[in-house]
């Protein structure tokens, strides 16, 4: 007997479960309204279905708890998939977007991007919803006929028809004010169109030409002025000066096309400015670097510098400081001779390179005279004294001069400068090699910087010289 009773329970729930389901009177092919409402109403006595399967869990038995556990899973599973439905004819008709903010018009909208064909398709979208409503009202009305002409009465299902019709007919406003925002916004934009076309098309569009016209002008004048240089170098700077003249000009220009409208033209100033910029970029650089160069007094003409750009030295003598490069001549020194090993050669180094790298100056104001120094190995056994000694006498004796110039230099930088008093004389120190027995012999001393190569020679031989006639030895392997 409990077992029956179990099943008949069962079967009412599932009976409810297929009645919720049952709304198919209203349900047509092809008909937006109609399908929406149907998701709605499948959705709703889903969720009264659930919601009565969840009282009946809390108040059956174990063994019915299963049973109507599964069923709930089930009827969940189907509201899980209904959601993803339309259920609502606002969702619908915000199919039809329409932007109700209307922009300004300028002459790139009016000639090329107007909403024109895009108020008609959003127009083409809204009659057809209107049209599909009206049909479903229609469909809802003939099947409440004929319920109510038929024998055997429906009840039900003739107050659930009614019940629709009242629905669709409250509904009607949200499909007319749609159509109504549509409408206004659609006048408004056109009516900006007509009015930009009759009172600003013309100005804007003379102002385009004008621009045109210089772009036409300027390259004709460019190309004759181009044809008639024959030197490259000034061929760069004049196409530079150019370049840069023609911007300034359509800079120029734009603002006073847009000088009454201040906000505009604030705006146009600030966008060809970040665009010059942009474009720019390492012109202004080395621009703002010259004026640093120019001011600071960091390298002059004549100048003997140093540049590591990237890791690689490079050195020569400053001939020329322009508005985008400075220029150098390739000397013959140390680095040269032992790292790059050519010279003679014209170097061009763009300007901001200064500020961004480490430039070592040999004839910063009235310095001309810099350490130089020489190498040599001598074995752990030889006499150390003897060879400091002899090495101090020769580097004296031969840079003397030199002492006493770099001397009287250095006295004119401490002037300009926070610095010590120094001595000029020859430094000379012997350091242990830490992996082979023998000392390098350091000899410092002070060269002008336009004889390095020559004196370091001079002064290597006779050291060597000396060295060797007191029975001095060198180290080799």
């Amino acid at each position: 007997m409990k077992r029956l009773l179990s099943i008949i329970f069962v079967f009412c729930i599932l009976a409810k479960a297929i009645f919720a389901e049952d709304l198919d009177i209203i349900d047509k092919d092809n008909n937006s309204w109609l399908q929406v409402y149907n998701n709605l109403q499948k959705s709703q006595a889903l969720d009264e279905n659930i919601r009565q399967l969840e009282r009946d869990i809390r108040k059956a038995s174990p063994q019915k708890k299963v049973e109507l556990r599964q069923l709930l899973s089930l009827q969940e599973s189907k509201k899980a998939i209904l959601d993803e439905l339309p259920k609502s004819f606002n969702s619908m008709l915000d199919k039809v977007t329409i932007n109700t903010n209307v922009k300004d018009i300028n002459l790139i909208e009016y000639l090329f991007a107007s909403k024109k064909i895009k108020f008609a398709a959003q127009t083409q979208k809204l009659n057809f919803l209107k049209s599909q409503y009206d049909e479903a009202v229609e469909y809802l009305e003939n099947e409440l006929k004929l319920t109510i002409s038929q024998d055997s009465k429906n009840l039900q299902k003739e107050e659930q028809l009614q019940k629709e019709i009242a629905y669709f007919a409250n509904a009607k406003g949200l499909l007319e004010g749609k159509e109504e925002v549509l409408n206004r916004t659609k006048d408004l934009y056109f009516n900006s169109l007509k009015e930009y076309g009759e009172t600003q098309f013309v100005t804007h569009l003379l102002n385009l030409s004008i621009i045109i016209l210089l772009f036409i002008a300027f390259y004709i004048i460019k190309y004759f002025i181009i044809k008639k240089i024959d030197n490259e170098e000034k061929l760069f700077k004049v196409k530079k000066i150019l370049n840069i003249t023609f911007f300034i000009i359509i800079f120029l220009v734009a603002i006073a096309f847009n000088i009454n409208n201040i906000i505009y033209a604030a705006t146009l100033i600030g966008v060809i400015a970040a665009a010059m910029t942009i474009a720019m970029k390492e012109y202004l650089q080395s621009i703002a670097s010259w004026l640093q160069l120019i001011l600071g007094n960091q390298i002059q003409i004549g100048d003997r510098i140093l540049v590591n750009i990237e890791g690689n030295p490079v050195i020569g003598e400053v001939i020329e400081i322009s508005l985008f490069k400075v220029s150098l001549y390739e000397s013959i020194n140390n680095t040269t001779s032992s790292k790059i090993k050519i010279a003679g050669r014209i170097i061009f180094i763009a300007n901001n390179v200064f500020v961004n790298n480490y430039v070592y100056n040999y004839t910063h104001d009235k310095m001309k005279n810099i350490y130089d120094m020489i190498e040599l190995s001598i074995p752990f056994g030889e006499d150390t004294h003897k060879v400091e000694t002899i090495s101090f006498e020769v580097a004296y004796e031969m840079t003397e001069k030199y002492m006493e110039v770099a001397n009287k230099q250095f006295q004119s930088m401490k002037r300009r400068y926070d610095m010590r008093s120094r001595e000029f004389r020859p430094r000379i120190h012997l350091i242990p090699d830490s992996k082979e027995p023998f000392f390098t012999l350091r000899i410092w001393y002070v060269a002008p910087y336009h004889q390095i190569m020559e004196l370091k020679s001079q002064l290597s031989q006779k050291v060597v010289k000396r060295l060797l006639d007191e029975g001095i030895s060198f180290y080799s392997k």
